[in-house]
């Protein structure tokens, strides 16, 4: 097991549980943003808001220090002023740095957590990776796509529902596909021992309204699921809601202070792009990662 696999693990027990308790795909992606931004807040986002609010009450001390020093840009003058700004932070126990480790960290957690989300067959089932790479050969899915074992939760589901056996299919794979891949019979026979000792109950439905989540929107136009390209339209509309929140509540005053400028142009560039690439992602990411994207955007928001 890799270092991101094993990172993941306290992650997948939550999905699980959220699976276990809503028996509904869509729902336990709900559920598990819910309680993941519950967590992210107590633990991290109410320290970074904190320091927010804290740069924010000291701005107008550090614009008249600015206007002190206006003009003066020799090497003495520009010490001196550094000196007043380190002693005003270290007086009102403010460090511009205090809100960078939270963010640091939820960018690490992104990794694990996006695993579970794509990988729910390994995660919440609990089948081997191995295992998943040969059913899904037994039954033609391409395993070269982002997420197949969305898709191919739906295939075993439906198979399990025929009432036909296991080894009369997993036995049908090819022993070498392109010449590169080999399964070996110790591989099949271990593969049908998983599927024969499957726990139902923790075997992902990954529809909606019918359709599978681990199509790619891309992939949905002239088809009859084509409802599926307004996962990345709700995506880029919701993206640019939460960007022009966070622009309209951020503490920014460029008229008094000039030195703000980059940092507005900074926001302004953001508004529009960071949008348009949640648009991009969840185009060629199956929609079920988009689905989640949507919950994780309108619960920051909310937040």
């Amino acid at each position: 097991m890799g270092f991101w696999d094993t990172l993941a693990l306290p992650f997948a027990y939550l999905m699980k549980g959220c699976y276990w308790l809503t028996q509904n795909y869509t729902l336990a992606l709900l559920l598990y943003a819910l309680v993941l931004q519950i967590i992210m807040c107590l633990v991290f986002g109410i320290r970074q808001q904190k320091n927010m609010i804290k740069q924010a009450s000291l701005r107008p001390y550090e614009v008249i220090l600015r206007k002190k020093y206006a003009g003066r840009n020799d090497q003495v003058t520009m010490k001196k002023y550094q000196d007043e700004i380190s002693a005003l932070y270290q007086k009102e126990g403010y460090s511009p740095l205090g809100g960078c480790l939270p963010m640091i960290i939820q960018l690490i957690v992104i990794f694990p957590l996006y695993e579970v989300v794509r990988r729910p067959l390994e995660f919440i089932t609990g089948l081997s990776g191995e295992a998943c790479g040969i059913i899904a050969r037994a039954f033609g899915v391409d395993t070269a796509t982002n997420a197949y074992q969305i898709t191919l939760s739906s295939a075993i589901r439906n198979h399990i529902n025929s009432g036909k056996s296991w080894a009369d299919v997993i036995k049908t794979v090819p022993s070498e596909t392109a010449g590169e891949w080999i399964v070996s019979e110790e591989q099949v026979n271990a593969t049908i021992a998983q599927l024969e000792n499957l726990n139902l109950r923790f075997l992902p439905d990954s529809t909606l309204f019918g359709t599978e989540l681990g199509i790619r929107p891309w992939d949905a136009f002239g088809q009859s699921y084509w409802w599926l390209i307004f996962i990345p339209i709700v995506n880029l509309g919701l993206t640019y809601l939460a960007q022009f929140i966070s622009k309209k509540l951020s503490y920014q005053s460029a008229q008094q202070d000039p030195s703000t400028q980059g940092a507005m142009g900074s926001m302004n560039i953001m508004l529009y792009t960071m949008p348009l690439m949640s648009m991009f992602f969840t185009f060629t990411f199956p929609a079920a990662i988009g689905v989640y994207w949507i919950f994780r955007t309108i619960l920051n928001s909310l937040q």
